[in-house]
């Protein structure tokens, strides 16, 4: 069911209606509520939850706003239990009306802890004594999971993220409602955004409730005001970035920062990439060409996976997001799915974007898990992937394969699934000169290609630490910015790479890559030249 049909509902004698709304909005909703339910149904509309002592009725005052008033009628003697009591007075209420109820659904929810089947029960009565009369009642909160007793009775409304054209209308609208009121303070307030400025900002804000809108713009706005007035411009466009950045970290969305570094190697995959690049554009939607799913990206630890999500984001050309799913675990039956469900509704709303998810096994492996929560959060991410063609192209990392649920590693699952390995001997040369120029260093290719030549094990993390500590080596001794081929060979001689340290595991990992596509194309065994037959000219 669609928020616009909410009203409609409730006039075709279906007494019960659910709206699951992000808390930020709330207030929003309710005074949707009451306009709608006045001028359609002529009906007053009321509120109630546990915080307020009371129920109240919701009024619209003179300037638009919201305004609770409390139904003097409505007396709960002290021993009666609250949620019962505002139950029975609606079966009792004598006249017409709208009740909005808010966060009662864990009372009545799927697998929670606190359902109470006393209160289930008398939501059922109601549903069934409410059918004649005209008393409607709306279940108002987030993350709603109905009992089964309730799902095919109460219809269910989910309400989304603003899309641009919405976030467009209503910056617009606040920014003009902000000046109006700084002109009745004698204010000077300047609004210098141009057609494209306006629409960055309002993509920048994507993934924010409205709600958060209006208070990041009062926030900045009082934030900037200074004794010359106030001046909305350019910059607010990485303010806003900032704001929801902050925002979203709080519900386990990181927004990732670009990569600072290029990745070496992985020829196939890049080449992968680029042949879809094109396929987040507005040309393709157009077409009707399938948007791109995501890929599943496996290999042994320190083998460049989290530089390598970051990388896919700028091939792209598209906004990172990191979801971490250990952050979004709660402590309450449902809560953990719930959490993901938003996070994953809060990157359809940004999207065209990357969605990474680091190390997805330690989430979804379920050991440990006798409450099949990672069951349940595996079942929204698989339901997510099938169904979403907005965009959002799920980059998941991963060190240990075999410990996936199978349903997730399944052909078809992902665009894709790629084995990212040790690096070949090319690439190891890449990656050196890579790490070695971050320090502002330079070697001849040859001097690479044999420190590369004698460290076959070394994943790429491990050679970003060879790099390291031969430019600090050199720094060490007076030669900042000289690492010479010896510097390297000592260094290297520290380093035990993990391939070596764990060798069945990073073996399994190896064998999995028949069932998976390579990401680099295999090196033909050739002749490559030895540290001793290098020359060292340049050598101390």
């Amino acid at each position: 069911m669609k928020l616009s049909n909410l009203l409609s509902t409730l006039d075709s004698q279906i007494p019960i209606a659910a709206v699951d709304v992000l808390s930020p909005d709330e207030a929003t909703i309710i005074q949707w509520l009451t306009t709608e339910a006045s001028n359609k149904l002529s009906s007053p509309v009321f509120f109630w939850n546990l915080g307020v002592s009371t129920l109240e009725q919701c009024l619209i005052a003179a300037d638009g706003g919201l305004v609770f008033k409390p139904v003097a009628e409505y007396k709960r003697p002290p021993q009666a239990d609250p949620l019962l009591f505002v139950f029975d007075y609606i079966a009792n209420f004598s006249a017409d009306g709208v009740f909005i109820l808010g966060d009662i659904h864990s009372f009545i929810g799927k697998n929670s802890p606190s359902l109470s089947w006393e209160v289930v029960s008398k939501v059922k009565n109601l549903y069934h004594r409410l059918k004649p009369t005209d008393k409607r009642i709306v279940l108002l909160g987030q993350n709603i999971q109905l009992h089964e007793s309730l799902v095919r009775l109460i219809p269910y409304c989910e309400i989304p993220l603003p899309g641009v054209e919405q976030i467009l209308l209503h910056i617009n609208s606040y920014l003009h409602d902000l000046q109006q009121s700084a002109i009745e303070q004698e204010l000077t307030f300047t609004i210098s955004l141009n057609k494209s400025e306006i629409e960055s900002l309002s993509r920048a804000a994507l993934g924010l409730t409205l709600e958060e809108i209006s208070d990041f713009l009062r926030l900045t706005v009082k934030h900037n005001l200074t004794s010359d007035g106030i001046l909305i411009d350019s910059n607010f466009i990485p303010q806003a970035v900032e704001y929801k950045t902050r925002l979203l970290s709080q519900m386990g969305i990181e927004l990732g920062k670009p990569a600072n570094i290029s990745f070496g190697g992985l020829d196939l995959l890049r080449e992968w990439l680029n042949r879809r690049r094109r396929l987040f554009t507005q040309e393709a939607r157009e077409l009707s060409l399938p948007q791109p799913k995501g890929v599943l990206l496996a290999g042994p630890p320190g083998t460049g996976k989290t530089l390598l999500a970051k990388n896919i984001a700028h091939i792209l050309n598209l906004p990172l997001l990191q979801l971490d799913i250990a952050s979004l675990l709660g402590s309450l039956v449902g809560e953990s799915e719930g959490n993901i469900r938003r996070a994953l509704k809060t990157a359809e709303a940004i999207a065209p974007c990357v969605l990474w998810i680091d190390e997805i096994e330690k989430a979804l492996s379920g050991t440990g898990d006798s409450s099949g929560v990672s069951q349940r959060i595996l079942g929204n991410i698989l339901t997510f992937m099938s169904e979403s063609q907005c965009g959002v192209f799920v980059v998941a990392t991963c060190n240990d394969p075999s410990a996936l649920p199978s349903e997730l590693k399944r052909k078809g699952r992902f665009d894709e699934n790629f084995f990212v390995d040790l690096p070949t001997e090319p690439e190891r040369v890449q990656i050196l000169g890579i790490h070695l120029q971050r320090f502002g260093i330079h070697l001849e290719s040859e001097y690479l290609e044999a420190i590369a030549a004698n460290t076959a094990k070394f994943s790429g993390a491990e050679l970003e630490t060879l790099a390291s500590e031969a430019a600090l080596l050199a720094f060490d001794e007076g030669r900042p910015q000289q690492v010479t081929l010896a510097d390297l060979e000592t260094c290297r001689q520290t380093i035990t790479p993990l391939a070596i340290q764990d060798a069945a595991a990073v073996g399994r990992m190896q064998s999995w890559a028949a069932t998976a596509r390579r990401a680099s194309s295999p090196v033909v065994a050739a002749k490559t030249q030895s540290l001793r037959a290098a020359k060292f000219r340049n050598m101390n």
